[in-house]
């Protein structure tokens, strides 16, 4: 399995929305809604980087967010 982060910056007042969307992504396993320069977190799996890759773009491409940064997970202690 493969895994990554990816930080959000949603829309004004949009947070709301776009979460309830992210839940309904496969490969979405964690949605958390924070304060602070990201509106949302989002922990996303798959068994490639190819499929990890669809996923993200799936999320990228999603109306109301502006901007993401993906941090692909190398090693878990």
């Amino acid at each position: 399995m493969v895994h990554a982060y990816v930080l959000i910056c949603c829309d004004l007042a949009s947070s709301d929305k776009v979460v309830e969307e992210l839940g309904k992504i496969e490969g979405v396993e964690e949605v958390s809604p924070v304060s602070g320069v990201y509106d949302i977190v989002v922990k996303i799996s798959a068994s490639t980087e190819e499929q990890l890759k669809s996923i993200y773009v799936d999320v990228r491409k999603m109306n109301k967010v502006l901007t993401t940064i993906t941090l692909i997970v190398s090693k878990t202690l």
